[in-house]
């Protein structure tokens, strides 16, 4: 997820609404993780300038903000533009493409209501469009993991803007999607729901890379140290991995060589030994 894409934004307003709705501060949340994040690392996830980058790393946001890791997971990949579920709602064995996944009849009916709004409005002067229906697709996809992920007492919807091409007053058409809940309290059915976050769905470029099948770092079964290098090098843009991972092939290099040196270097002879052979040839 790249900083300060539109995914990496739509990303970071479900982590600010999520902290809000349980009236958790950024600390609360930086203090949760093991090393400690500073508040201006979780304050620049929830802005998209610096979102998460590893599975690892939104897994620690779900365990901060008392959320399903899986769902958030999913969310994570679907703001990137891969959907791990169908238009039944059922998981899928292997996350789609949004460009090629098959839009749900609740998704058609939104586009074709865009198609009519923006033809209303166009004008031999103003050409007005609306959204692509795989935007739609992809935000009905979303909308669903984010009901899946928040529960009951959230309110999940969207609405299309249409867009104008129009050189002196562009504007783009967007799906926006809206989070409502309902403030924690004793009774809360009957509490209206209140708008906690609104942002455009994402319409990423580029597939993402998929992570590589590794297991799930133990880091309970590992000193502090290795830990918190571990998660400090996890939390790290990729250019600066590559340079460790090259600083580390480095090391290894200089320490295979050095073992050859010591192993060519030719051993000493003990004054035993030097007996032990005059006594073999008389």
């Amino acid at each position: 997820m790249k900083a300060g894409s539109s995914s990496a934004v739509a990303f970071g307003r479900v982590l600010q609404a999520a902290r809000k709705r349980w009236s958790k501060t950024q600390a609360d949340v930086a203090n949760f993780f093991d090393p400690k994040l500073s508040v201006a690392a979780v304050s620049m996830a929830e802005s998209g300038s610096r979102p998460p980058k590893t599975e690892a790393m939104v897994r620690g946001y779900a365990a901060a903000l008392e959320l399903d890791e899986d769902a958030l997971l999913q969310l994570w990949w679907a703001m990137q533009g891969m959907i791990g579920i169908d238009i039944w709602a059922e998981d899928l064995p292997v996350p789609q493409w949004w460009r090629e996944f098959e839009a749900s009849p609740q998704a058609e009916i939104g586009y074709h209501q865009a198609r009519r709004d923006a033809s209303s409005a166009w004008t031999p002067n103003a050409d007005f469009y609306e959204p692509s229906l795989e935007l739609f697709a992809l935000a009905e996809a979303i909308c669903t993991i984010l009901m899946r992920l928040l529960g009951d007492s959230w309110k999940v919807g969207y609405k299309h803007e249409i867009g104008l091409r129009d050189p002196g007053d562009v504007r783009l058409a967007a799906v926006i999607i809206e989070l409502r809940a309902r403030v924690p309290d004793d009774d809360e059915s009957n509490k209206p729901f209140e708008l906690m976050a609104t942002f455009a769905c994402p319409e990423p470029v580029a597939r993402p890379v998929p992570p590589e099948p590794t297991a799930r770092t133990n880091t309970e079964a590992m000193s502090p140290d290795v830990a918190w290098i571990l998660s400090s090098v996890e939390a790290m843009p990729a250019r600066e991995r590559a340079a460790v991972a090259g600083f580390i092939h480095g090391l290894r290099e200089g320490a295979s060589l050095f073992s050859e040196e010591v192993s060519s270097t030719p051993t000493s002879q003990t004054p035993a030994s030097r007996g032990q052979r005059t006594r073999d040839r008389t």
